[in-house]
């Protein structure tokens, strides 16, 4: 693993260290999965590049078509 020494504006260091501790993460793990997170943002993913151009209307219809018909529960609307 490759240590890397950064500087962060006071504000959002304070942001990070308060999401830590709430969420019981080490800052260096919150920073890397935020960066990773970012960088697939950025950067496409090949094999996800390449299921969505094999994509039809017919399959997505299909797919959706497998979803129950029913009122979701107040906590899962939108």
């Amino acid at each position: 693993m490759t240590e890397l020494k950064i500087k962060l504006p006071d504000k959002l260091f304070r942001k990070t260290y308060e999401v830590s501790q709430k969420q019981n993460i080490p800052i260096d793990e919150l920073i890397a999965a935020s960066l990773a997170q970012k960088l697939f943002k950025i950067i496409p993913d090949p094999y996800l590049e390449e299921r969505a151009k094999r994509a039809t209307e017919a399959g997505i219809s299909d797919f959706l078509s497998q979803a129950p018909d029913v009122t979701p529960e107040e906590y899962d609307k939108l």
